[in-house]
């Protein structure tokens, strides 16, 4: 592993009431020696899978428990359970190839985070547009100079995290975009970041996630998001923010208007238009939707 012996990596996986745990700590359990699960379910409703896997897998599964429904909560327990120098986040919906890991930790060069690609699997009996949009996945668009990231496929060095006291803002635990402030507060504290597309997790897209309703929301809340992050770190950005987000939703509905006679087309611009409509939201009345509170 790129002179990482596998006691140095410990993989994290934040969860709430999914099943599909097992299915993620099964695909990672022969690539490292060590998996935590943090627990974000009042209930504690992990803990006895988390119990199983620890007794049936070849690596060590312990369960931290870490209440109150907010993703940063559980994501900040991650990063104070979290033994090792390194940290790897996965999602409790995904699948891991069976080098993800060590793909991941081959792209460090010295880097403080190394992201690697989240690709979408779209099963039968879902609307057409969704696998040829395909706005579920996650990738890095231009690997030149990477301030924006997400924790759905992540290797971070907490020892720079914890020298610069980074944390994730719990304010955004029950919104999203909590990871947005994580890695851009790195990259703003000097910490570089690596992209790896050749370390793939895999996600089941869910009927209830391949709706129009739910891309347009989680467009408009990234708007929201990138909004929230400009003000805290780039000022000159979000001071134009307001002309410029307004123009390019104008522009995005028109486009979308112009090309109705073919729907895909219309829904990636309707989609563009909702992710800045979010931005220039947030201009008028900074509040983020809560994207997670019912979920």
């Amino acid at each position: 592993m790129d002179g990482l012996a596998p006691d140095d990596v410990t993989v994290c996986i934040c969860t709430y009431r999914r099943a599909t745990l097992v299915q993620a700590i099964q695909s990672v359990a022969t690539q490292c020696r060590h998996v935590v699960v943090i627990d974000n379910d009042a209930a504690g409703s992990a803990r006895s899978l988390v119990a199983w896997c620890d007794e049936h897998l070849p690596c060590a599964v312990t369960y931290v428990h870490a209440p109150d429904r907010n993703i940063s909560i559980a994501r900040n327990a991650a990063l104070d359970a979290t033994p090792t120098r390194w940290l790897a986040f996965l999602d409790d919906d995904e699948v891991a190839a069976h080098d993800w890991l060590e793909r991941l930790v081959a792209g460090r060069d010295e880097q403080a985070v190394v992201i690697g690609q989240v690709v979408a699997v779209y099963g039968e009996g879902l609307p057409g547009w969704a696998p040829r949009l395909d706005f579920h996945s996650n990738r890095i668009a231009d690997a030149g100079r990477i301030d924006n990231a997400y924790t759905s496929n992540a290797l971070i060095d907490l020892d720079f995290v914890r020298r610069h006291q980074i944390r994730f803002a719990v304010e955004c635990g029950v919104t999203g975009g909590e990871d947005t402030l994580f890695f851009r507060s790195i990259t703003t504290a000097g910490g570089g970041m690596a992209y790896r597309p050749d370390s793939i997790v895999y996600e089941d897209v869910t009927p209830g996630r391949a709706t129009l309703s739910w891309v347009m929301r989680r467009k408009f809340r990234s708007g929201q998001t990138h909004a929230l992050m400009l003000s805290r770190f780039d000022k000159r950005a979000r001071a134009r923010l307001p002309l410029t987000s307004t123009a390019k939703a104008v522009y995005s509905v028109l486009r979308a208007a112009l090309v109705l006679p073919r729907p895909t087309r219309a829904i990636w611009w309707l989609a563009r238009g909702a992710l800045h409509a979010g931005a220039s939201a947030y201009c008028l009345k900074p509040r983020i939707l809560e994207e997670y509170r019912q979920a």
